[in-house]
């Protein structure tokens, strides 16, 4: 403002000087008279040259003070906001907060000393992502409220209702494991394991607000315990009791549920009358220790107490060796025991569910075909059908990701999925000649057929 103030002055003042020399050349021009008329006409150029000088200079001056306030109010209204803005920031800026590890659970889930509602007092809900940073590493999970809230494999800070715990935890994996919080070590004394923790805290920090949210209630699926709840199911149904029905596989040989011995879900009842009914002889419960199955109310003098029962004690983190090994011990017990065959753990849906993919891919069921008997359980605990919108996305993340994960490859869609899972039973320990004996065992009716064909033959 200040340059344009002298550029318009500069301006004027050089009208006004040649205006004056003007006036001075008309005057020597003329005789005596006319330089009198001469004189005063240029007494007058000066007169309104002078005036229209001083009126620009008036105006300008005062455009330029102008210009100046609005300038100086300009940068202190933005000096202000920025100010502001600057504070409020400060004042929103997420503040970490430092948990202690309270202790680490049987499969690796880690709980936290922390409660959820000193979470909420540092602004992390569920729905919203955080930092979690454990020793020299940072991790970013979505708070939630069950393993299933993420795809396998991915971490997730769960808020427990039932305990009022909050802790950290890989969906089918084991955090503690894979994030060196602890350390597993075998011993003799019950329950057979001790988790050593390593890095006893964790710092946790708000990250994106509300940044999960839409896929928390995607997924977030309400399910019930009570029998009345389920008017539309039989009985079987609403106890997750059926039979695995695939290609391969001998019909009503080999079944699947939820408990028959924990009442936690409400369904054992109705599981333990459908199992005596299918005439099951050998279980294999893949949730409980022994001392554990013994202690629930309905087992003893039941049914499933004078069955042939295998405690596998299978965890969750399905690509990890503790796994591959009670899928060992658990082929062995059925080549050891006559069937027809119950696989269990608890809801009879993660480590149930993936057994049986196995053993279905390895009987050679189609991709398809192990799907669907899989999202069974899903429609009868939270009425999932295959036109819901979840149903590809629980399928895909929970089971399909997971047997990825175990065969070691990018996709299922083109493998040779009876293939990919002898491959895996091979790489547990099992050897060929029992993955034969497998097959005879998973279909002995076919086996037979194929005895008699033979027989005749050779006649």
């Amino acid at each position: 403002m200040r340059k344009t103030f002298r550029k318009k002055f500069g301006c004027l003042f050089f009208a006004l000087l040649l205006t004056l020399s003007l006036a001075g050349c008309a005057g020597t021009a003329v005789d005596e008279t006319a330089g009198n008329e001469a004189d005063r006409a240029a007494e007058s150029a000066v007169d309104i040259a002078a005036e229209s000088v001083a009126d620009h200079v008036e105006d300008t001056a005062e455009e330029s003070v102008a210009d100046n306030v609005e300038d100086t109010a300009a940068e202190s209204a933005a000096d202000n906001v920025e100010d502001m803005a600057a504070d409020s920031t400060a004042d929103k800026a997420p503040v970490p907060v430092v948990s202690g590890v309270e202790t680490i659970t049987k499969h690796g889930n880690v709980v936290l000393e922390i409660t959820f509602d000193e979470m909420k007092q540092h602004d992390m809900e569920i729905g919203d992502i955080i930092t979690v940073t454990v020793g020299d590493a940072s991790y970013d999970l979505p708070i939630g409220t069950l393993h299933s809230d993420v795809d396998a494999g991915k971490m997730v800070c769960r808020f427990s209702q039932e305990h009022q715990q909050v802790g950290l935890l890989i969906n089918m994996g084991s955090f503690a494991a894979e994030t060196g919080i602890g350390e597993k070590q075998t011993i003799e004394e019950d329950p057979g394991f001790q988790w050593e923790i390593l890095i006893p805290e964790v710092t946790l920090c708000l990250k994106e607000k509300a940044g999960y949210l839409e896929e928390y209630f995607a997924r977030n699926l309400t399910r019930t315990n009570v029998r009345e709840d389920y008017p539309e199911l039989s009985d079987e149904e609403f106890g997750n009791f059926r039979a695995v029905s695939v290609t391969g596989i001998e019909e009503n040989y080999l079944y699947r549920s939820s408990s028959p011995i924990n009442p936690a879900l409400g369904r054992d009842t109705y599981v333990m009358e459908a199992m005596e009914k299918a005439g099951i002889r050998s279980v294999l419960n893949l949730a409980d220790s022994v001392d554990d199955m013994e202690g629930f109310a309905a087992y003893p003098d039941s049914y499933y107490s004078r069955c042939q029962v295998i405690n596998a004690e299978m965890s969750y983190d399905f690509a990890g060796e503790e796994f591959g090994e009670s899928v060992r011990k658990s082929i062995l017990f059925m080549l050891e025991n006559e069937g027809p065959y119950l696989i269990h753990c608890k809801e009879g849906k993660d480590r149930t569910g993936v057994l049986c993919a196995i053993l279905e891919g390895f009987a050679g069921a189609s991709l398809e075909e192990i799907g669907q008997d899989y999202m069974l359980t899903y429609t009868n605990f939270y009425g999932i059908t295959p036109e819901h919108e979840n149903w590809s996305v629980i399928q895909d993340s929970n089971l399909f990701r997971t047997l990825c994960s175990m065969f070691g490859v990018n996709q299922l869609d083109g493998a040779d999925i009876q293939a990919e899972s002898r491959e895996y039973l091979l790489s547990v320990g099992l050897t060929e000649d029992q993955l034969d004996q497998l097959a005879e065992t998973l279909s002995p009716a076919a086996e037979a057929w194929e005895e008699d064909v033979l027989d005749g033959e050779a006649a």
